[in-house]
């Protein structure tokens, strides 16, 4: 651009800001005008039954609003509740248990649940974190010491893995699932906010949840008598029925 295209651009932009200055000076004239107008006129007041209305109506949407947000608040605490409902399963089946020594022992899991999640917490006698106690055994297994992955599903291949901690195992359709063993002295926290669905589970007598969220699925379970966690998490292209018999065949060495 030249300097004369440049001042003519300028020349025209501050003639046509002049021009609309004058029509908003003409404009507001006429509006001051019209309202003194219809402030002199008895006539031209808004009638008291319409402005009730518009009062009404006002109200009325304010109110739906309130109880909308209370609707919110309450489906929160109905999910919630519905959480600590399967969560109290889960403890009072264990409380129940046969066998006193089962019974002593599954008193040990404690489970802090929130909004957004619940947290496993393996607890001995004396109300401190549970270690977990020396196996006798010398065996171990490919991916982990103290566990052995008795089952998978066809086509899976191991793609990520951190000794004694966990195992990702993924196919050529890109589903995966991941095992993970924890130590009990460790506390576990579990997503558990807004599931699709939410499960108490037993599987080889061990108790925890099945959590199933965007169609993806976790199980998190508390092996009291080893004092270990065994969670098993796949992606959406799994079923829980997969991620269950998975979870059933690992065995704590």
């Amino acid at each position: 651009m030249t300097e004369h295209e440049r001042l003519l651009e300028e020349f025209e932009d501050a003639r046509f800001a002049l021009l609309m200055e004058g029509v908003a000076r003409k404009e507001g004239e006429r509006l001051e005008a019209l309202n003194e107008m219809l402030q002199e006129n008895p006539e031209a007041a808004v009638p008291e039954s319409l402005d009730k209305r518009c009062l009404e109506i006002i109200d009325r949407h304010f109110a739906r609003e309130r109880r909308r947000a209370g609707l919110r608040r309450t489906g929160r605490v109905l999910r919630l509740a519905a959480i600590i409902m399967a969560i109290s399963v889960l403890l009072f089946t264990s409380v129940f248990a046969i066998s006193e020594d089962f019974r002593l022992a599954t008193l040990n899991l404690m489970l802090t649940v929130t909004e957004k999640y619940t947290q496993f917490n393996i607890k001995s006698s004396d109300g401190n974190s549970r270690q977990a106690s020396p196996s006798p055994s010398t065996a171990s297994s490919e991916y982990f010491q103290n566990a052995k992955i008795g089952w998978m599903p066809e086509g899976f291949e191991c793609t990520e893995s951190v000794p004694d901690v966990l195992a990702r195992f993924e196919n050529k359709q890109g589903d995966y699932f991941i095992i993970s063993i924890k130590p009990g002295s460790a506390n576990v926290n579990v997503d558990t906010e807004n599931p699709e669905s939410l499960e108490h589970i037993t599987i080889n007598g061990n108790e925890g949840l099945c959590i199933v969220k965007y169609g993806e699925v976790e199980i998190m379970l508390a092996d009291l008598e080893n004092s270990v966690y065994i969670e098993v998490g796949t992606s959406s292209g799994l079923s829980v029925e997969t991620a269950k018999k998975i979870a059933e065949n690992i065995t704590i060495l």
